[in-house]
């Protein structure tokens, strides 16, 4: 049986000490209750695309904000996540998704930029590394799928705009109601999915092929809250002190 993997997903094998027990969950059981994304975001993220393509064909090329991405001279919509797919010869891993943002540039090669609606903030490693694993993914699919060469990955984190200055702003206000400002930060990705993406693919593959979940990782929280809801939901137990 093919194991299939999201993009998004293998980001979350990407620290140095992942918790596969936690994994293993992931892959056999779908829809867990700690595993809602609020859709404000993804309202957010879609609003942003149709803002930078509605530009792009009225303008044929990328607002200023984003020059630093390069000369575009096709602003491509990306495939959806069910044709956009790879599997990996050595394990027969599947790895599909869907990019927020595919451009061609003027040489003829390819750029994937992920729109993030948050702060760019330099210390959170651990989320940057798990962009860096996302968009290589998609690189990695991308160029067996006819967009090749990829020659750059962006992050563009969409900030927004929640001081006081700005919200106490004729630009705050909208004869609709409240108008929302965002503020840009461009983030250029390493790319390199020869060498991130096959190990990676190996673990998913080793976690597929387990039979019972292995232990999870010291003090992993998400496993701490699992076990805490199998005896809630077994013995009828809470941690409210009213009760």
């Amino acid at each position: 049986m093919t194991v299939t993997i999201s993009a998004t997903e293998l980001s979350n094998y990407a620290t140095r000490y992942p918790c596969l027990r936690c994994a293993w969950i992931r892959m056999h059981v779908k829809d867990l209750p700690y595993q809602t994304f609020p859709s404000i975001f993804s309202s957010i993220d879609s609003f942003t695309k149709n803002v930078i393509s509605a530009f792009f064909e009225k303008f044929s090329r990328l607002p200023d904000w984003l020059e630093e991405i390069g000369e575009v001279t096709e602003n491509i919509k990306p495939p959806n996540w069910r044709k956009f797919y790879r599997d990996d010869e050595n394990t027969g891993v599947r790895v599909r998704g869907e990019a927020d943002a595919i451009f061609r540039l003027s040489d003829g090669s390819y750029v994937i930029a992920d729109y993030k609606t948050s702060r760019y903030n330099p210390e959170r490693k651990y989320a940057l590394l798990s962009y860096q694993i996302q968009l290589n993914a998609y690189a990695w699919i991308a160029e067996s799928s006819g967009y090749s060469p990829i020659s750059r990955l962006y992050l563009i984190f969409m900030e927004p705009e929640s001081q006081k200055e700005f919200a106490s702003s004729s630009s705050a206000i909208s004869e609709m109601g409240m108008a929302l400002g965002f503020k840009s930060n461009i983030i250029e990705v390493e790319r390199r999915p020869e060498k991130l993406i096959p190990p990676i693919l190996d673990l998913v593959h080793s976690v597929s092929k387990m039979k019972i979940p292995p232990e999870g990782r010291n003090r992993c929280r998400d496993c701490v809250r699992l076990d805490e809801m199998i005896v809630q939901m077994t013995y009828g137990i809470t941690n409210d002190t009213n009760q």
